[in-house]
């Protein structure tokens, strides 16, 4: 059964300016044009420094990253040609908002007008950068079933990609700055429990119907039921520069649904956790990293993010050995736990050198390097 947890991933990344490292205006149908898509395809976004890239339908994490790797080099190659440069961070380290040029063609771009129309400064100042895993359910398996379920592993989840720090030439405190961007907005961050798929959707059709959501949109919580692909979208992580996060994450996940695909058929669904705490647990994350401790609910106890995640591989153990995932998952949990998330490399770096631009220039090289850190990755 956990061979057909289908897989795919969206990536925002943020393209600069090759000397002032500083966010900048992208061409993005100059671009496009110039180097085509490869094993993927990419977008623009409401922001000029902005370009999505999104995978295939993928069946392994190796293809999800081999597809990023791909479109990575793509969007670098268009970006060197407009002298500029890619990263994948949560938010940039210091470029200010207010700077941001965004899409206003009103023939192209009537979406991201409407958007800036209804949610005005909170809008345009949100210039944040996130990493998507969509996750295909086998047919005849209720998909609110699994989201209600799957919503008690998105914050260990965050705790992977964790990469905005600064903001604004500022140390912010957190280990992710941009959930406190996004939580500006309604329809964000932990989502609610469902009774069905149909409520779900009744729900998303009645704001559709009163005007608060445009016509084919759906909500933007850190979990959703996607509203076209009818997928579960996980949209928590901060777009990260390692590969080996990319990976992390997306087979973490794919092992997740799969076991609970199993629980499901088997009658014993952990029980959907509360939203208030969940973002309880979410807080920790953002505010302290991988030195979290979060609360098992269940007992009522504190239990180190380390423990967490050695607790919820044992869990996920017969679903990782059926995709052959197990050995690689433990070794990629250990690595993060020595080396840190993005967040507190950046820091790390910050702390020796002093300097903004020394810190970009890094998030640059682990970012454009990823053809041949996928090439030497998936051997």
């Amino acid at each position: 059964m956990a061979k057909l947890i289908t897989l795919g991933a969206e990536e925002e990344l943020q393209i600069v300016d090759q000397q002032s490292l500083e966010l900048a205006a992208h061409d993005f149908e100059r671009g496009q044009h110039d180097f085509p898509d490869r094993n993927g395809s990419s977008s623009c976004e409401l922001h000029k420094a902005v370009v999505e890239l999104q995978t295939p339908i993928c069946n392994t994490p190796d293809q999800i990253v081999a597809s990023v790797a791909d479109m990575r080099e793509i969007i670098r190659l268009r970006a060197q040609a407009q002298q500029q440069r890619i990263l994948s961070a949560g938010v940039h380290p210091f470029s200010n908002w207010k700077e941001q040029e965004i899409n206003k063609d009103l023939h192209k771009h009537q979406h991201y007008i409407r958007l800036v129309d209804e949610y005005a400064d909170i809008m345009r100042s949100l210039v944040s950068y996130g990493f998507h895993v969509h996750l295909g359910l086998p047919k005849g398996i209720p998909a609110m079933a699994v989201f209600n379920s799957l919503r008690n592993s998105l914050a260990p989840v965050l705790a992977i990609s964790l990469s905005s720090p600064f903001y604004e030439g500022r140390d912010t405190g957190m280990q992710s700055w941009r959930h406190s961007m996004l939580d500006r907005l309604p329809r964000m961050g932990t989502p609610d429990i469902w009774r069905s798929e149909e409520e779900y959707f009744q729900h998303i059709h009645l704001l559709r119907k009163v005007g608060t959501l445009e016509a084919q949109h759906g909500m933007w919580e850190d979990l959703r039921l996607h509203h076209l692909y009818h997928t579960l979208e996980v949209r928590i992580c901060d777009a990260t520069p390692s590969l080996e996060h990319i990976w992390l994450i997306t087979a973490l996940l794919q092992c997740e649904v799969a076991t609970l695909v199993e629980d499901y058929q088997r009658g014993r669904l952990p029980k959907p956790l509360s939203r208030a705490c969940l973002e309880e647990n979410k807080w920790r994350v953002r505010r302290r990293g991988l030195a979290a401790t979060l609360i098992d609910w269940n007992s009522e106890t504190p239990v180190s993010l380390y423990d967490y995640f050695e607790q919820w591989l044992t869990r996920l153990t017969p679903a990782a050995q059926e995709l052959n995932l197990l050995d690689r998952l433990r070794e990629k949990i250990q690595a993060l736990f020595i080396q840190g998330a993005s967040a507190d490399i950046q820091r790390g770096i910050f702390q020796r050198s002093e300097n903004y631009q020394t810190l970009v220039q890094h998030l640059i090289h682990e970012t454009e390097d990823a053809q041949f850190a996928s090439a030497r990755y998936l051997q």
